[in-house]
């Protein structure tokens, strides 16, 4: 087959109309912020052939570090004024840097636990994927984590506290996480190629497990007691 280099050195085959487009650049660190809160679906189709894990997780330590900064900042100073000043709670102090990076890593290891729940179920599903994908999307999840913070400086500045404080934090807590799943949802089906009600399944199907398990183990548990103790009458 003939083959015609055009003025630009591009090369084409006759009958096949202009040549491929080059494949498109991976995001940059602010390009995958935006895309994944204004553009998801697109930016995790991007994503599927070259996951980036790599920067997904600075910002999944970003956005964890700011998160237990921020709550904890916030806490600790709402403590402080809600007790009297003979119960401060000035032991907080020097052991806060320890909460905060406890903290870190509790959130490491759950975002590693539920990435291997997640690419385990998947792939029983018939999915076909890299692991490295599935960090990816959970590490991006966690964005809207970021969301909470000015939340919880604007509750300390205008100094809400007891019921409204429990409300405005549970509520908009709830919605984070929520919009994680979605996230989750979404990733999964651009980088799996599998329908929504697939991709639910995948987020829903290792909760649901754990759940019955535990139900069960308590149930054997209680049976267990039960007949262990002295039959009544």
């Amino acid at each position: 087959m003939e083959e015609y280099t055009g003025t630009s050195g591009e090369t084409t085959i006759p009958g096949e109309g202009s040549p491929a487009a080059p494949p498109e650049s991976p995001p940059g660190f602010l390009d995958l912020i935006y895309g994944v809160f204004f553009e998801p679906r697109s930016t995790f189709r991007r994503l599927s052939a070259n996951p980036p894990l790599g920067l997904a997780v600075i910002i999944f330590t970003l956005v964890n570090l700011a998160g237990a900064l921020a709550g904890g900042l916030m806490g600790y100073h709402l403590s402080m004024q809600a007790v009297p000043p003979y119960m401060g709670m000035h032991w907080l102090t020097p052991v806060a840097p320890m909460m905060a990076v406890a903290g870190l890593i509790f959130q490491y290891i759950k975002w590693v636990v539920v990435s291997a729940l997640l690419y385990l179920t998947a792939s029983l599903l018939g999915g076909q994927a890299r692991a490295s994908g599935v960090l990816t999307i959970t590490a991006l999840a966690a964005l809207p984590g970021l969301l909470m913070i000015p939340v919880d400086v604007l509750l300390y500045l205008f100094n809400v506290r007891g019921t409204g404080l429990t409300a405005v934090t549970a509520v908009l807590g709830l919605a984070v996480f929520l919009w994680g799943v979605v996230l989750v949802v979404l990733g999964l089906m651009e980088m799996y190629r599998f329908s929504a009600g697939r991709a639910v399944l995948v987020v829903l199907l290792p909760p649901a497990v754990i759940v019955l398990s535990g139900i069960v183990l308590l149930v054997i548990f209680a049976a267990g007691i039960s007949s262990l103790l002295p039959l009544a009458g």
